[in-house]
């Protein structure tokens, strides 16, 4: 099945174009790392697909549902209100900075959004939620507030919100790029454990080891263009674009 297909996403930022054509099929079950140096469009073609950002021309559909269309007069048409809140619903995103409001505990922070957008009930809610922080291994810190937890925690606990709006796909927007190094494992490992779950996921990410060891399939963005795409052996071993050779040697030679 066909969880995301994008056709020709285009997105301006005045005269810059963060996004050029980006076309893009995510099947069921699939883990896209999207990689690239910074300000190559990554996070905003992220952003695009729950409407974050609103595109200037393409086509946005997931599972099937058009989010987003181009008309013959060149205008982009989103789905009504209704219909793209829910189209938009089957995705969950984990931000840079984790988000958590900090006068809710771990828990609230987790059970509040499913009760208040999804109107389930409190006592479904607290099992789901008290599954997932097991799931991510903070279940002992469901009454600590976030600012007691470190950056891990919090990006762990930013997760396990995330999933407990039980979305069919997830979209992690460089979810360690704000931890220590001694920390980014931590998070690094929930993640893995959503991919050997057959968790739907898009990944950008700086963490190229990670990449090359979870993702099923990479792409390379640079300047707002896909420039590659391909299995991670492929990209990482023998890319065919000069600019991917770059890049790798650049960053790979920084982190040895």
């Amino acid at each position: 099945m066909i969880m995301i297909k994008t056709q020709g996403v285009f997105k301006r930022f005045r005269n810059v174009e963060a996004v050029a054509d980006v076309s893009l099929t995510v099947t069921q079950g699939e883990v896209i790392a999207i990689i690239g140096p910074s300000g190559s469009g990554k996070s905003t073609f992220l952003r695009c697909l729950n409407r974050l950002e609103l595109i200037d021309r393409g086509v946005i559909e997931i599972e099937g549902e058009v989010l987003a269309d181009t008309g013959a007069d060149g205008r982009v048409v989103y789905a009504r209100e209704a219909d793209a809140r829910r189209i938009c619903g089957k995705m969950g995103m984990v931000f840079q900075h984790f988000n958590l409001f900090p006068h809710f505990t771990v828990l609230e922070n987790i059970t509040k959004p499913p009760m208040l957008i999804k109107k389930l009930p409190r006592e479904a809610v607290m099992e789901i939620a008290e599954q997932l922080l097991n799931k991510v291994g903070l279940l002992d810190k469901k009454n600590s507030y976030p600012g007691r937890l470190s950056g891990g925690q919090k990006q762990r606990v930013a997760i396990a919100r995330a999933l407990a709006m039980q979305p069919d796909i997830m979209l992690f927007d460089e979810p360690t790029s704000s931890l220590d190094p001694e920390l980014t494992g931590e998070v690094l490992k929930t993640i893995r454990r959503l991919a050997e779950e057959k968790m739907t996921m898009l990944i950008v990410t700086h963490e190229m080891g990670f990449a090359r060891e979870v993702a099923d399939k990479v792409v390379f963005m640079d300047n707002g263009r896909v420039v590659e795409t391909g299995r991670p052996e492929d990209i990482f071993v023998a890319p065919r674009e000069p600019r991917i050779r770059a890049f790798l040697n650049t960053v790979l030679h920084t982190i040895r």
